[in-house]
């Protein structure tokens, strides 16, 4: 089996970095007068680790280079995060269709523990979520006269005034939402380009395959990852029957016929 090995001089801190505090397992260690070290099993690759002031030919290391770093493929993000002895950012989600987190190792060398967002049966056009009572802020913004213009002209939704909330639900829901968010989508743009500008993308979807409806990406920072923002001509909770908790299906790009608007009233 190939292997990647890694010279150091901070033996004894890098051997309990990969074995005791991430937890890899030893699968051969050697400890003689003229050369020490361990192999670890990362899943599959191999990675030796091995103490440079003992060899016959010390080399010179320097600071580990930019274009160097150890990846680790898990199933689990979340698991493979709680699971190591070291203090670590939480996973976070990519635009390129993964979760990762990164730390480094006492050497400085750069270590990524990635999960795929693949989903299992290959499809990527469905997203599940569970409804969410929202802040009340979507309401103001989707009845300000440029936004409702745009809304009206460029998706064919008048929106009831504010946004179903949801919660993504499951690695192959967090897959499809990456991925469309990697498209331009439909742009909602505030012509005064001023502090408050509150431009948007927009995606076409059904929700439960009955209403024709739009999600709305805000381009704010430190947007949650996991929230969806949905707007429609009628008031979705009352036309799906659902509140908090509920889980709903968004079809991507699918448009149905439109249910007909109920009488607007206190938004949601």
């Amino acid at each position: 089996m190939s292997y990647v090995a890694l010279a150091t001089n901070n033996y004894e801190e890098v051997v309990a970095f990969y074995g005791h505090r991430l937890g890899f397992p030893v699968v051969e260690k050697w400890d003689r007068p003229n050369a020490r070290g361990q192999r670890f099993d990362l899943g599959g690759m191999r990675l030796e680790v091995f103490d440079n002031s003992r060899e016959r030919c010390t080399l010179e290391l320097k600071a580990p280079a930019d274009r160097f770093h150890i990846v680790v493929e898990v199933n689990d993000i979340e698991e493979a995060w709680w699971r190591i002895d070291i203090d670590a950012p939480g996973p976070k989600t990519v635009s390129w269709g993964a979760r990762l987190f990164e730390l480094h190792d006492p050497d400085g060398v750069p270590v990524t523990f990635l999960q795929w967002l693949r989903p299992s049966t290959g499809a990527r056009d469905r997203i599940y979520g569970r409804i969410e009572s929202g802040t009340g802020k979507a309401q103001h913004f989707t009845q300000l006269n440029w936004a409702r213009a745009q809304f009206t002209e460029k998706l064919g939704i008048d929106p009831y005034p504010g946004t179903l909330n949801l919660t993504i639900q499951g690695p192959d829901s967090f897959a499809a939402w990456v991925g469309l968010c990697s498209t331009p989508g439909i742009r909602i743009e505030n012509p005064d380009n001023g502090q408050r500008a509150c431009d948007a993308r927009c995606y076409r979807v059904s929700v439960d395959g009955d209403i024709d409806a739009a999600i709305v990406l805000p381009e704010i920072e430190a947007y949650p990852e996991s929230r969806i923002e949905i707007i429609a001509s009628v008031m979705l909770r009352d036309a799906l029957g659902k509140g908090d908790g509920d889980e709903v299906v968004l079809e991507l790009g699918k448009r149905v016929a439109m249910a007909e608007p109920l009488t607007r009233g206190a938004a949601r």
